[in-house]
């Protein structure tokens, strides 16, 4: 949650954790002295460890995009040339598979 401003408290606030437990989210009170702005100080350093998290995956996911829509264009024309000499050597595709006609 974080800093929580009340009517009548500081104008600082008060730091507040929400934490999830199996009953429930339960709010835990830090306070707004030394206790407080310690723990906001260690939920922004594992809210920044996520963003440098997030921006090498997304970089890992950029850097492969050109190599992944390659081998979807690979694997299309693969399945078209595949379909194209089945179809020549006399399969013929039902439920899902090619199958070669008895007689």
């Amino acid at each position: 949650m974080g800093w929580d401003r009340k009517r009548k408290g500081p104008a600082g606030g008060y730091f507040y954790l929400s934490v999830r437990t199996p009953a429930g989210v339960k709010k835990v009170y830090y306070g707004r002295r030394t206790a407080g702005h310690l723990a906001a100080a260690a939920v922004e350093q594992r809210r920044q460890a996520r963003l440098k998290v997030r921006t090498a995956i997304q970089a890992e996911h950029d850097a492969t995009a050109d190599a992944d829509r390659l081998a979807d264009e690979l694997a299309v024309w693969a399945d078209l040339l595949s379909s194209a000499w089945l179809t020549l050597t006399g399969h013929v595709y039902h439920r899902g598979e090619w199958r070669k006609p008895h007689g």
